[in-house]
């Protein structure tokens, strides 16, 4: 079962950066895709299969949040990636504060990715 939901954990993470990307894309040239209703749900639905398999490996592992200081680290990082994903994606006035968030969003999720790999909370 820890396989099956590690895999489809790591899917999810690449999934939701691959739309991220796309949907940041989409605004910098204002083409028409940024208003497909796919790309507005289909992120919804794979952050949905994201958190859910991180609650169950968390459960898997017997380690959480609050209680283990990595797992609290991989939750503040996914916190600053969604903030910033956000402000990519909706509340940037501007294509440079889209790449600036955009390039954040990643930096972030790479430096929990990080934490994930070596049990070593950031803070």
């Amino acid at each position: 079962m820890y396989t099956i939901l590690k895999h489809l954990h790591l899917t999810t993470i690449a999934l939701s950066v691959l739309f991220l990307i796309l949907q940041v894309v989409s605004h910098l040239f204002d083409h028409k895709m940024k208003d497909a209703k796919w790309l507005k749900v289909l992120p919804h639905i794979i952050h949905t299969v994201l958190l859910v398999s991180a609650v169950g490996l968390c459960i898997q592992l017997a380690q959480y949040p609050f209680v283990d200081a990595w797992v609290t680290s991989k939750l503040l990082g996914l916190v600053a990636y969604v903030i910033l994903g956000v402000l990519a994606i909706k509340w940037a006035r501007t294509n440079a504060m889209r790449v600036f968030a955009l390039v954040g969003a990643i930096a972030w999720l790479v430096l929990t990715g990080k934490v994930a790999f070596t049990k070593l909370p950031l803070f």
